[in-house]
């Protein structure tokens, strides 16, 4: 398993990008944890890139008062290959209707 995002790095690569979004994004990344850091950061990576960052947090929010509130942080939810539990199909919807992107093959 990767090494989690750091905040401080989560910091250095999307401060610029998120400008006005920055600390509603890191409520969120600290909110998510550790075990969902790097789909935190890649999601929103990608958000910035399609301009549609707003969406993309508004989803995590979403998620995380309608699932991830009630989770102990130390056990919070991993992607793991869209396996159907609530927080792959977040990030699926998020991937799919929100920015638009589309699986490799």
């Amino acid at each position: 398993m990767p090494e989690p995002m750091q905040e401080s790095q989560f910091t250095e690569l999307l401060g610029p990008r998120l400008g006005e979004h920055l600390e509603r994004a890191l409520t969120i990344f600290r909110s998510f944890g550790p075990a969902l850091s790097l789909a935190v950061t890649n999601a929103l990576l990608h958000a910035t890139d399609k301009g549609r960052v707003p969406a993309v947090l508004d989803a995590l929010d979403a998620h995380w008062e309608s699932h991830l509130k009630f989770q102990h942080p130390e056990i919070r939810g991993q992607v793991s290959g869209m396996s159907g539990n609530p927080t792959d199909l977040c990030f699926l919807d998020i991937y799919t209707r929100i920015l638009e992107l589309q699986p490799n093959g």
